[in-house]
């Protein structure tokens, strides 16, 4: 089986992504790191030197690559990830999507945290780091609504966050 976390970036897909393919002992894959590995270059020098259209389109050939490659796993894709080149319904027909679903506000206050390890982010203050979540997760959300399954994570641990998903795994 294959499973794809998605949601905005701060949701905790990856830290997610990973406790989870530890409980059950599968790979995980994080399509942001096989980018910047295969591209030897930060994800925000890709956008600055090639821009988002070069980004977008390196991003669904390596996720067709791993959908079709291998056949149990759990990904952590980015952000925008299936926003783009119809992702979401190629994620859907090879995987089970969970969309790590959390309010604007528990975004911020993540993001706002963390924001200096955050290339995308890291020059905004905090009004416009605001504004930005707002405009862009309100463009992302009808994507992320077409998840195979919702999981609410805001004021949940890792850890009951994860049982969730393994709850509908096993169904």
């Amino acid at each position: 089986m294959r499973v794809t976390l998605i949601g905005y970036m701060g949701c905790g897909k990856t830290s997610i992504g990973k406790i989870l393919s530890y409980k059950l002992k599968w790979n995980f894959y994080d399509l942001d790191s096989i980018l910047i590995k295969k591209e030897q270059d930060t994800i925000d020098n890709i956008f600055k030197k090639k821009g988002e259209k070069f980004f977008r389109k390196i991003e669904h050939l390596m996720l067709q690559k791993i959908l079709k490659k291998h056949k149990q796993y759990i990904l952590s894709v980015g952000g925008g990830t299936p926003c783009y080149y119809n992702n979401i319904y190629l994620l859907n027909k090879f995987s089970k999507t969970f969309y790590l679903k959390t309010n604007i506000y528990t975004l911020f206050k993540r993001l706002y945290k963390e924001k200096k390890n955050r290339p995308l982010i890291s020059h905004f203050s905090k009004n416009e780091l605001f504004k930005f979540i707002m405009k862009h997760f309100s463009k992302r959300i009808f994507f992320y609504e077409k998840s195979y399954k919702k999981i609410n994570v805001t004021e949940k641990s890792k850890d009951e966050i994860v049982q969730e998903i393994i709850k509908y795994l096993i169904v």
